[in-house]
């Protein structure tokens, strides 16, 4: 028989005290939120944490936010553009009609010198459907509520509401083609990711085809009446394809954002305008005078009748129809994809929530010279000045200027009231060129009621990023940074 081990008794340290239990009143409140004396002050003009521009859960950092940083962002734009034309001069491509249509593509890119004033109006109408009459109208009768009721906040707090509706119900009803259009961009992008499912990839190829169909016979959702019922079967068919995917073993994580973004445009399309009479109603409510009921009435049939409330800029056309072909055509997949890739980066410093400036995008082609210019604007420009210029209102501008054999420059401009302050920085050996020319260039502005302050011509060493010149790019990014 096997030994049995004797298991000695357990040792006890009798000296050992036996922790008092708290007693604790849990009708109390450990913190007192409402002092906040405890309260760590934010650093002021401190560096943004790494993790405040996370984009995904993996961790990587926003593409927003480096486009920002990004030097050549700032000329990519227009210098691939001129690239991308001068390879597919030289590229033999088995299609000579796609070919031709590529370079057609490329020639509209470039602008003749007198088409460049018109095209800068056509961009900057494309960064807001809020102009004209009608959105004049509007703020003059909220600057008009605001000083009747000086002295009821909640009265112009109704009326700032009763017209925020209805300018989300008119931009709901005009943008419902282009929302249409994202959904069906989501489902393209679904189908490319479960094309390894025949099942799946016929599933989706059908749900795409019946709203393909539906959007030729609507007119890109502008012609609407009659094909409300059509369109709740098209939607109910499309969640009922996304509940399968989620079946499938195929499902993941891409997929998912896909379907939720999908899902999200489709509730927001709604192809009845009684949302837009309704807020309107509401709005002529709050309006005593027949003659401004009467005015407003008319400046929104005459809205309404337009189908196209933005124009069409022959530049940013052109690069549409070049970005898709060159993604959905393999042959066009041999032009430079890095190009590309830049060209893109470049939009995203387009007018956006996150980069609120104004962007206009000049390729000029004039006999056998190329220039190019791209331009942002930021209307709010005392923010871009340490210490807010003590809340005087200012405009900021960068313009990248390139021109053939002779090299790149950036103008950096103030504008406050009349009086101009320029920066301009060019190529080495052009710089004592220019500074004689100063005079020559306040002369120029003789004709004009804006009068040049001051004037820096220096050496172009680096291009800069947009986030140096904007010094308030960064700031719109920041949100709550205390410590407690």
């Amino acid at each position: 028989m096997a030994d049995v081990t004797r298991a000695a008794a357990p040792i006890n340290n009798r000296n050992i005290i036996a922790p008092s239990r708290e007693n604790r009143n849990t009708a109390e409140i450990p913190f007192d939120f409402q002092d906040t004396g405890k309260v760590k002050q934010a650093t002021p003009n401190s560096d943004m944490q790494s993790d405040a521009n996370v984009l995904r859960q993996d961790g990587s950092t926003t593409g927003f936010y480096e486009v920002l940083h990004d030097q050549d962002v700032t000329s990519a734009f227009l210098t691939n553009i001129f690239l991308l034309k001068e390879i597919v001069d030289i590229l033999p491509m088995n299609n000579e009609t796609q070919t031709q249509e590529m370079q057609q593509l490329l020639n509209n890119l470039t602008l003749k010198p007198e088409e460049i004033a018109g095209e800068m109006m056509r961009q900057e109408d494309m960064t807001t459907m809020f102009k004209g009459g009608l959105f004049d109208m509007l703020r003059t009768m909220i600057e008009t509520n605001q000083s009747q009721n000086e002295g009821d906040p909640q009265a112009v707090r109704d009326f700032q509401n009763t017209v925020s509706n209805f300018l989300k119900a008119l931009n709901n009803s005009s943008s419902k083609g282009n929302v249409f259009e994202s959904v069906m961009n989501n489902m393209s992008y679904i189908r490319e990711l479960v094309d390894a499912s025949p099942k799946l990839s016929a599933a989706m190829d059908g749900i795409l085809q019946k709203f393909s169909l539906f959007n030729s016979e609507t007119n890109n959702l502008q012609n609407t009446q009659g094909f409300e019922e059509l369109f709740m079967q098209l939607k109910s068919e499309a969640l009922e394809t996304f509940a399968g995917l989620e079946k499938s073993i195929l499902y993941n994580d891409e997929i998912a954002k896909s379907v939720s973004m999908a899902t999200y445009n489709l509730s927001r399309i709604a192809l009845s305008d009684d949302g837009i009479s309704d807020s309107f109603q509401k709005l002529l409510g709050l309006v005593e005078s027949d003659e401004q009921k009467e005015s407003l009435t008319n400046l929104l049939l005459g809205f309404l009748e337009q189908n196209d409330h933005v124009s069409q800029s022959k530049t940013m056309n052109a690069l549409t129809e070049l970005i898709k072909k060159q993604t959905e055509d393999p042959e066009f997949k041999m032009l430079n994809s890095e190009s590309m890739n830049k060209i893109i980066q470049s939009l995203l410093s387009s007018p956006c929530n996150f980069t609120p400036l104004l962007h206009y995008v000049i390729p000029v082609e004039y006999e056998d010279v190329n220039a190019s210019a791209e331009m942002w604007i930021n209307p709010d420009g005392e923010n871009d000045v340490p210490g807010g210029n003590d809340g005087k209102k200012m405009t900021h501008m960068l313009i990248v200027f390139e021109i053939g054999d002779i090299g790149k420059f950036e103008t950096e401009i103030w504008v406050q009231d009349n009086d101009l302050t320029l920066s301009i920085l060019c190529p080495e050996q052009y710089t004592d060129f220019y500074k004689d020319k100063i005079r020559d260039l306040r002369n120029d502005l003789s004709f004009s009621s804006y009068k040049i302050k001051s004037i820096d011509i220096d050496t172009l060493n680096e291009p800069r990023s947009l986030i140096e010149v904007f010094a308030s790019l960064p700031e719109r990014r920041t949100g709550i940074n205390v410590s407690i």
